[in-house]
């Protein structure tokens, strides 16, 4: 039987309804600010040979591997999860991301027939591992970076598995948060569970598998029409990041070729560095997350769904053994500067292919830290993890926007109130950088500048920012300017000077001293008419 196009648009929509409102569910039940204010977690539905089918709309980097994860959770369980299982992965090297994204996914069975899977994945504060917070760009193997669960039971027909908590909660530096953002992931997960079963409930178990396999034939029909339309070329280009992880080595080159043909695309990352002794690698599924948002980018005007039908007509090609797909057990806490540099590259190699959509660069930069401090007013030891945005890249027709977590990564800023609120440190500025995006006809989006000071006897932790060599900060387009690089800056409590430190580092704070960390800005677009660019 053939659904008829209307029914097949409403559970199309549904099946996004209900990403969203799994979403709703995570948000509202987690621990951690991380979660419930930055909003770094995605939820999604699958169909029952693991295909990604419809998702919440939260980080694209996260949303572009989770079906690598389920597909390689189900081979280690022997093809199907029996109903009332749910299983928790992390593992980089079975379809994560770094070991900070747990993946929890649930079986859909309307009786004994599978419909298909609800899945959550979602950065904990902290999963263990060498530094607070676990990520840092620092870490030299996987065995650094916590705890890895590779696709293990954490509730075996209906009967949750204690032994996986009690192996957290020994492990971890905030098990309160971690548990229950954990269960909030669950409860996600199973509200994607009941919402499935009520749509069959209504139309048909039958009807909704028919509908979800269709949705995806649907989106490859229209996807494969699109690219069939774009020029039938290769396209090269190549960046780089500051350096391998550690101040003093060589900046990291990523090169891609970018080649449409017959309404399919492939990438080929030859040409890449090889991978580092440090957590700036890529596990392969995470390089496959930032070429499907570049891809988006210039596909989602024309209504096109990211989902399994879009990527199979998508090639990723990267030799063993580079930046983005090193070998077991390479470190890659840190791997999201270099996914961010893999959609940056997409959309500078997608502008070249259609110039009428090109856009100048937006800022890789990524501010990131993680600080643990013990707060005197609970009595507790606490991990603030936080983010800058930064500049946007200029259109053809507007300016670049500003202070956003560009790209595929889309975290929120953690506000002021709840760092001071629920942390031991004074927000002493947030401001945009005057100045700091690219000029041109259309100004690149302004940098990000937060100063924090502790306020308790010390503090230590990682951080990382990205784009601090202005070689390779944002670049503007058709003649506009770049946009400045980042920088992070520590004041001590008893001078009145800023010591600028370096990119990527562990830190140790003491009461009274204050920390500056600066995004970089985008890129511009264009001259002015009278060709002098505007200031």
């Amino acid at each position: 039987m053939t659904l008829d196009p209307v029914t097949q648009e409403i559970l199309a929509s549904a099946f996004h309804s209900i990403g969203e409102e799994m979403a709703v569910v995570e948000y509202r039940s987690s621990f951690s600010p991380i979660i419930r204010e930055m909003l770094d977690f995605n939820c999604a539905l699958f169909d029952a040979q693991g295909r990604m089918v419809a998702h919440s709309e939260q980080i694209p980097a996260q949303l572009g591997l989770m079906q690598f994860a389920l597909q390689a959770a189900l081979v280690r369980h022997g093809g199907v999860l029996a109903p009332g299982d749910a299983v928790l992965t992390n593992h980089p090297y079975m379809g994560g991301t770094h070991t900070n994204d747990l993946q929890v996914f649930m079986p859909i069975h309307v009786g004994a027939e599978l419909v298909g899977y609800a899945g959550s994945i979602a950065h904990h504060i902290d999963i263990g591992g060498t530094f607070p917070g676990t990520e840092s760009a620092q870490t030299t193997e996987l065995f650094h970076e916590g705890m890895i669960f590779p696709a293990i039971k954490l509730v075996d027909a209906g009967a949750v598995n204690e032994v996986v908590y009690d192996l957290i909660r020994a492990n971890v530096r905030d098990p309160h948060s971690t548990v229950g953002d954990l269960g909030a992931q669950l409860a996600a997960c199973k509200r994607g569970v009941e919402r499935v079963r009520e749509l069959c409930g209504r139309f048909g178990a039958d009807t909704i598998v028919q509908a979800m396999g269709s949705l995806l034939d649907d989106t490859s029909a229209r996807a494969g029409a699109l690219f069939a339309e774009w020029p039938s070329t290769s396209v090269t280009v190549e960046g780089h990041l500051d350096d391998g992880g550690f101040e003093g080595t060589d900046p990291v080159r990523i090169r891609l070729t970018l080649t449409a043909r017959d309404g399919r695309l492939s990438i080929d990352f030859t040409g890449t560095s090889e991978q580092v002794p440090s957590g700036m690698n890529v596990p392969l599924a995470s390089a496959h997350a930032g070429v499907y948002f570049g891809v988006r980018c210039f596909a989602g005007h024309s209504g096109i769904r990211q989902n399994d039908g879009m990527t199979r007509l998508i090639e990723v090609t990267a030799p063993e053994g580079t930046l983005v797909n090193p070998v077991f057990p390479a470190a890659l806490s840190a791997r999201h500067l270099a996914v961010q540099r893999i959609a940056d590259l997409m959309i500078e190699a997608l502008g070249e292919l259609l110039p009428d959509r090109a856009v100048a660069a937006s800022h890789v930069s990524f501010p990131a830290w993680v600080f643990r401090a013990h707060d005197p007013r609970s009595g507790k030891d606490t991990l603030l993890a936080d983010i800058l945005g930064g500049g946007g890249g200029a259109r053809a027709d507007a300016d670049g926007d500003h202070a956003l977590d560009t790209y595929c990564s889309n975290c929120a800023i953690l506000p002021a109130e709840i760092t001071e609120l629920e942390y031991p440190w004074r927000v002493e500025r947030t401001e945009l950088v005057d100045g700091s995006g690219g000029t041109g006809r259309f100004h690149g989006g302004l940098a990000v500048r937060r100063d924090i000071t502790l306020l308790t006897a010390e503090a230590d932790g990682m951080y990382y920012v990205e784009q601090t060599n202005a070689d390779f900060a944002a670049k503007g387009r058709n003649g506009g300017g770049s946009g400045t690089p980042g920088h992070a800056a520590l004041r001590r409590s008893d001078s009145t000077d800023w010591e600028r430190l370096p990119g990527k580092g562990y830190l140790r704070m003491r009461n009274g001293d204050t920390v500056s960390f600066v995004s970089a800005g985008g890129g511009g677009y264009g001259t002015h008419p009278d060709g002098v660019p505007h200031p």
